[in-house]
């Protein structure tokens, strides 16, 4: 299945570096295979799914034809 990026996840992945930057790419070639690996998300974001690399959470849906990554966030506390 292909993977595809919504523009706002093509920024977010844009912005991070190495070596969470070659982790990440590794969980997304890994969606394409397993659209499944990442948890279900809940009300609002119902339908999406969730799978976290270091300190990311990457959020993506699964439609018919690909793997649709909404965003890439770094998910430390302030």
């Amino acid at each position: 299945m292909k993977v595809i990026f919504l523009p706002q996840a093509q920024a977010d992945l844009d912005e991070i570096k190495e070596p969470l930057l070659s982790e990440i790419r590794k969980r997304l070639a890994a969606l394409g295979s397993y659209p499944s690996l990442g948890a279900p998300l809940f009300s609002p974001l119902a339908g999406y799914r969730a799978t976290i690399v270091g300190y990311f959470r990457v959020v993506y849906k699964q439609t018919p034809r690909a793997v649709e990554v909404c965003y890439i966030r770094d998910c430390r506390r302030s």
